[in-house]
């Protein structure tokens, strides 16, 4: 299938957002401040979330109170992976959060894009510790970026970084139980299911390896690189690549379908899978950055719709992964410039028009995060908001406190 030069030129401009997003970590002690596109997580009835100024904060969900002073993340060094080179000397930066946090028990655990480390705080009476109760290292840092998400499962914390390494640590004290490099760099949070960690790396491939030792069990080459994370559910392995196609593996890393089959055919995508889709039944949802949700048969890959959000002249990419609430898949899609974006409910019994619940002059890269029929988002501008997915009725946290 040939691109269009305007299909072309979008797509350029999109990986040129995308990396200068990525690469954009400044000094503090210049006025300016880290990046980070961090979602929101939940331990019982606390929110807690970063913001793009490299602080955390424990938010009350039911009041949508500030519970005590942020933490401050930051690291102090000169030059070198820390601080941009023009800003000279010493130089305390902050630390960019990409990865949303990771939650279990009473830890919050938290990946350092520009120090290269993973920090555990824990949660006591809603409120975050200062100081962490671990970092990993414990010395130095891993020479290298923390970019997809932190997961939790049987005890263990595993993540992927920038230079191509998977790492497990154990939850409870943060010491190494192995590490695996692929050689290439990981933006994609791991998935892990029963023994075996899923993750996609940049140079095109899904690795399987053991949950309890890091030995690979497979690979996968798609047509182009992964940064999604992949979806696990009843067997299977869905997970989107830049080439333009979802796909569907077995256990054994056997493919079981592709979409599209065809790349000729009508229903062809036209541009990347950035975020992670999600699953309905046998319906998957699949949200693409040319503006438009993907539903396919997801035992088949067989197409069924596809929903076109974009809106003023075809504005709008998905980048922020979807949440399905009740009987309603939320999206947020957001133009080009991320200077506006709009949030849709679609109603999945019976797939209606999409209806729109908000829009923002700003836009929308973090993944969406529901709990209790509230969606939060984080957006571009770091403001930080809770939407009714019913009702419409949306909160901006006010996150003044006396720090």
């Amino acid at each position: 299938m040939k691109l269009s030069a305007n299909t072309k030129k979008i797509s350029l401009l999109l990986i040129a957002l995308i990396f200068s997003l990525l690469l954009l970590v400044s000094c503090m002690g210049t006025g300016t401040v880290a990046r980070g596109w961090a979602g929101i997580s939940e331990i019982d009835s606390t929110l807690v979330f970063a913001s793009m100024t490299g602080k955390v904060y424990s938010v009350d969900s039911a009041t949508g109170a500030v519970l005590g002073d942020p933490i401050k993340m930051v690291v102090t060094a000169s030059g070198g992976l820390s601080c941009i080179p023009s800003c000279g000397g010493q130089q305390t930066t902050a630390i960019a959060i990409y990865a949303s946090p990771g939650v279990a028990g009473d830890l919050v655990y938290l990946g350092g894009y520009n120090d290269g480390k993973v920090y555990a705080y824990q949660l006591v009476d809603g409120k975050l510790k200062e100081e962490p109760l671990w970092t990993y290292p414990r010395q130095g840092d891993l020479g290298t970026s923390i970019i997809g998400g932190l997961t939790i499962a049987d005890g263990k914390l595993y993540f992927g970084t920038a230079n191509g390494t998977v790492y497990a640590l154990t939850a409870a004290e943060g010491y190494k139980e192995w590490s695996y490099n692929i050689g290439k760099k990981i933006w994609s949070a791991p998935a892990v299911e029963g023994d075996t960690l899923y993750i996609g790396s940049l140079d095109k491939k899904v690795y399987a390896l053991d949950a309890a030792t890091g030995a690979k069990k497979w690979e996968f080459e798609t047509g182009g690189a992964i940064s999604a994370t992949p979806l696990v559910k009843d067997g299977k392995i869905y997970i989107g690549s830049y080439d333009r196609h979802l796909y569907a593996l077995d256990t054994s890393g056997k493919l079981v379908w592709k979409f599209p089959a065809d790349d000729d055919a009508t229903d062809t995508p036209r541009n990347w899978f950035w975020a992670k889709p999600v699953i309905d039944g046998d319906v998957l949802y699949a949200p693409c950055l040319d503006g438009k949700v993907y539903l396919l048969n997801a035992l088949t890959g067989s197409f069924i719709d596809a929903i076109d959000l974009r809106y003023d002249n075809n504005k709008g990419a998905i980048s922020s992964s979807p949440v399905i609430v009740d009987d309603n898949l939320i999206v947020a899609i957001t133009d080009l410039a991320k200077k506006t974006s709009r949030i849709y409910a679609i109603d999945i019994s019976n797939r209606s028009t999409p209806r729109e619940l908000t829009s923002f002059t700003e836009g929308v890269n973090a993944p969406l995060f529901a709990s209790n029929g509230i969606v939060y988002i984080h957006t571009t501008k770091d403001s930080f908001y809770g939407l009714n997915a019913l009702s419409g009725a949306l909160q901006k946290f006010s996150l003044t406190t006396s720090k």
